[in-house]
């Protein structure tokens, strides 16, 4: 019963922190998710309290979400960066490995050198998840954003490797390098080549299963729901890096052809709904897990458990700025190097310089991007008890501890620095080009519908005689109302809109709404039905049942007829979106987006 209490709770601390991440806008979400987590933490008991299973988490969260998110990466942008990648997910994190240990072991020498590391080694993952969230909600560079992605799906190997290596040599004290290389060979090069075949498997086997006739979308959905799950384990029990093979099935099973078919188009839109639905959900669970997790862990710190609270919020801050300035540093050295290439490439301007300001921007929002989560805290749960006492110090809490005060800086630095380094895409999104071409895009539907009325959505039979003759014929319910829904779109638009855009517009979504009160004479018919000397329960036996009958069928003759001139203003939004196109009024990309807002709810039509 606890646990089913439990995952009610997560779920409702889900849905509650979408409604907050609307209304505290300076909040990301994570935040909002952690704080609800720690709000549930202090106030409910939970199954939690003793821990959370670091395994568990990686298999339930990390596995699927990395799966889903590698089925839509762009591979051929990750293997053009691959080598950049390879720096991230190797060179910066041995780097972060070094700087943060020695820097631990010297605020705090009673701490084992190789225990710091093996802190360093886990701060090396970036959290996969809150890494998504940003490259989503944030407009960084191409490359950027490319190298941000690969990062977090590569960089849990090395971080993880060195990782128990540290806590080996600090059980032990014994090290060995050639045990170190393979492990890390086998979990990095074992996980590639073994998530490619198990990709290459997963897709043959859902092929196999259409070709059999069983063409069922929500079966297929079902097992895609499956393969992470049953991958990952394969992968662990072959001792090969579990996650990356995840992610290199995902990529596998996005590159190998698929057919071009209906049913295939189905099940893509279903599996989409399906994934994005659950990926919020995961997304959402895993901040506020991490949210209950972090007052335990924190807790022996701010009581003085671990010595002067002020003085180890001291070295978390220290740490927290080590771990940032490799991080500027690595990233800035990184992209001068890609910027003498193109500049050797003929591909940047011979006059072009690199440390301008706008670069420096970028390399730092780059930086703050790569916030931890819930890999390092788990892994740092996994220090064992063996150290929880060493010549009298805690070592094991006060690294708990330091760990989980060195996550909530970096989501910290993630929230409020990224939005002051980068532009939000919907933000990006709104600027005065795009929004005025979108409005005119409206207003030329409108207008479409308005001159279509005499042919569509007919469903009276007193139509004005001179229906044909333009726009007399507008007053009809279903083309005004069709004609209402894209006004209220265009509404939305003009406050972002040019002056002489939003003028006109306001004028058409005046005319529309003018046609649209015109027809109110639905609602007062509904209103005389009612006898108004009738009362209590007497007032059903006055309606006449045949009036009643018929302002039925015509609700619903204009509820068939606003379907048809909806589906019409759809086809006719198509080909305006097309012209514009050609004309150069609308960009690639965006004519691309608004292509796919007319699909979906042509799919969408009954």
């Amino acid at each position: 019963m606890e646990a089913l209490e439990l995952i009610l709770f997560l779920l409702a601390a889900v849905v509650a922190s979408s409604i907050l991440d609307n209304l505290l806008p300076r909040l990301s979400l994570p935040l909002v998710q952690i704080a609800l987590g720690a709000l549930i933490a202090a106030f409910v008991h939970t199954p939690l309290e003793s821990g959370l299973d670091p395994e568990l988490l990686l298999i339930l969260f990390i596995a699927p979400l990395h799966f889903n998110e590698s089925r839509h990466a762009d591979s051929g942008a990750l293997w053009a960066n691959r080598w950049g990648i390879a720096s991230l997910a190797v060179g910066l994190v041995f780097a972060i490995i070094i700087s943060m240990g020695f820097t631990l072991h010297a605020l705090l020498p009673a701490i084992p050198l190789a225990a710091a590391l093996a802190l360093g080694a886990a701060m090396g993952s970036t959290d996969a998840v809150a890494v998504m969230e940003l490259s989503k909600d944030f407009k960084f560079g191409q490359r950027h954003k490319t190298l941000l992605e690969g990062e977090a799906f590569f960089n849990d190997v090395t971080g993880t490797v060195v990782f128990q290596c540290a806590i080996a040599v600090a059980l032990t004290g014994s090290f060995s390098l050639v045990h170190a290389g393979e492990e890390f060979a086998l979990d990095l090069f074992g996980g590639l080549f073994g998530g490619l075949v198990m990709g290459a498997l997963a897709w043959a086997l859902l092929e196999f299963i259409r070709r059999l006739g069983i063409d069922n979308p929500t079966l297929h959905v079902t097992l895609e729901l499956l393969l992470p799950f049953l991958i990952y384990l394969i992968a662990e029990h072959l001792h090969i890096g579990g996650v990356i093979a995840v992610v290199c099935a995902g990529m596998m099973m996005s590159l190998l052809p698929h057919r071009h078919t209906a049913q295939r188009a189905r099940q893509k839109l279903q599996s989409r709904s399906v994934w994005e639905t659950l990926s919020f959900v995961l997304n959402g669970v895993i901040f506020v897990l991490l949210g209950m997790q972090l007052p335990r862990v924190l807790m022996p710190a701010t009581q003085g458990g671990l010595g002067d609270p002020l003085a180890l919020i001291g070295v978390m801050l220290v740490l927290t700025f080590v771990l940032e300035l490799v991080r500027f540093i690595w990233v800035l050295g990184m992209d001068a190097v890609d910027f003498r290439a193109r500049k050797r490439s003929g591909k940047a301007s011979s006059q072009a310089r690199f440390f301008t300001r706008r670069e420096l921007r970028n390399a730092l929002a780059m930086t703050f991007a790569g916030p931890k989560g819930g890999i390092t805290l788990s892994l740092m749960l996994t220090v064992p008890g063996a150290l929880a006492l060493v010549e009298g110090v805690a070592v094991r809490t006060t690294l708990i501890s330091i760990a989980s005060g060195v996550i909530l800086f970096t989501l910290l630095l993630a929230n409020f620095a990224v939005p002051l380094l980068v532009p939000h895409k919907h933000e990006a999104k709104k600027t005065k080009e795009r929004v005025d071409a979108e409005a005119r895009l409206l207003e030329a539907v409108i207008e479409s519908v308005q001159q279509d009325a005499h042919f569509t959505g007919m469903v009276t039979a007193d139509a004005p005689e001179d229906a044909s003759e333009g726009t007399a014929a507008a007053d009809e319910p279903a083309t005004v109302i069709v004609m209402k829904r894209y006004a209220d779109q265009l509404a939305d638009l003009l406050p972002h809109a040019s002056a002489d855009v939003a003028a006109h517009g306001r004028a058409v979504v005046a005319a529309c709404d003018t046609l649209y009160d015109s027809i109110d004479q639905l609602a007062e018919e509904v209103a005389e039905l009612d006898d108004d000397n009738a009362e209590g329960e007497d007032a059903l036996a006055v309606i006449d049942p045949s009036k009643l009958t018929a302002h039925f069928r015509m609700l619903r003759s204009v509820y068939d007829a606003v379907e048809d001139v909806q589906a019409q203003a759809l086809v006719r939004e198509l080909e305006i979106i097309k012209r514009m196109r050609a004309a150069g009024e609308l960009t690639p990309d965006q004519a691309k987006q608004l292509r796919n807002d007319v699909y979906i709810q042509q799919m969408t039509l009954d």
